[in-house]
C-alpha cells in the first residue's frame, strides 16, 4: 500500500532575528533565531539549504552582504562539523529580516537543554536571547523554510461610498490584509489551497470575509 502523501501545513512569519548559524556535513543549515508567533517572541530552530540561506542574506541588505563575506571566509578554510557561527557575537547585532513574507512548515516540538523562559511577555528581544544561554529543559520549535519573498504592503484608501461601523473598522482592515497575503502567495507559486493556508484563510467563511473586506478598502 502506498504511503500517505504528506501535505505540509504552512505558517507565515514576518519578523526573523537570526542569532546563530550552524553548518554540518550536509547541504542544510540550521538557524537559531527568534520570531513572532501568536503575537509573542519565540525562540525557534529553522532549517534551510544554502540556496535559501543566500536568499535570506540578499534580502537582509548590507548586513547580509557582510555576513555572506564572513561565511565565505569560514567555508573557504578547513572547519569542523558542526560549526557554530554566532552572528550576534561577530557583528554585535542580530541579522534581521522584517520586510518579507517568510513561509515555513508547521513546527515540531523538540526537547533541548534549556528551561522555560519566565515572564517572556516582559522581555525585549535582547533579554530573550541572553536568557536562553543558561536555561534547561525548554521545548523549542523546528521549522523548515519553504519560501520567502518581499511583503506586499496593503495601503488602503477608504472608498467614499462605503460607511464602516467604527467597532469593525480595524477588523475589516486586518481581514483585507490577509486577503492580500493570499494573493501574494498565489503570485509566488503556491496553489489556491496552500495560499489560503499561508494567509490563515482555510475556512471558506473567513476567505469570503477577507475578500469582501479587500473590496471595501481600496
Amino acid at each position: 500500500m502506498d504511503a500517505q502523501e504528506y501535505s505540509p501545513l504552512y505558517v507565515q512569519i514576518n519578523e526573523l532575528y537570526i542569532d546563530t548559524v550552524v553548518i554540518d556535513d550536509t547541504e542544510f543549515i540550521t538557524l537559531w533565531c527568534f520570531t513572532v508567533l501568536d503575537e509573542e517572541y519565540k525562540f525557534i530552530y529553522m532549517g534551510c539549504d544554502f540556496t535559501q540561506f543566500n536568499q535570506i542574506l540578499i534580502a537582509a541588505g548590507e548586513k547580509g552582504k557582510e555576513i555572506a563575506l564572513h561565511m565565505a571566509d569560514v567555508l573557504n578554510k578547513p572547519y569542523d562539523t558542526p560549526t557554530i557561527i554566532s552572528i550576534k557575537e561577530k557583528f554585535d547585532e542580530y541579522l534581521e529580516l522584517t520586510c518579507h513574507d517568510i513561509i515555513v512548515y508547521e513546527p515540531l516540538a523538540v526537547e533541548d537543554d534549556f528551561e522555560e523562559f519566565e515572564d517572556e511577555d516582559d522581555m525585549d528581544i535582547e533579554q530573550l536571547f541572553g536568557n536562553r544561554q543558561n536555561k534547561t529543559q525548554q521545548k523549542y520549535l523546528i521549522y523548515q523554510l519553504d519560501k520567502l519573498y518581499p511583503s506586499k504592503v496593503f495601503e488602503p484608501k477608504k472608498a467614499s461610498q462605503e460607511e464602516l461601523v467604527d467597532c469593525f473598522e480595524d477588523d475589516s482592515l486586518e481581514m483585507a490584509q490577509l486577503y492580500y497575503d493570499y494573493l501574494n502567495a498565489v503570485e509566488n507559486g503556491y496553489t489556491e489551497y496552500e495560499a489560503r493556508q499561508v494567509a490563515g484563510l482555510e475556512r471558506e467563511l473567513f476567505f469570503r470575509m477577507a475578500r469582501k473586506a479587500s473590496e471595501i478598502w481600496k
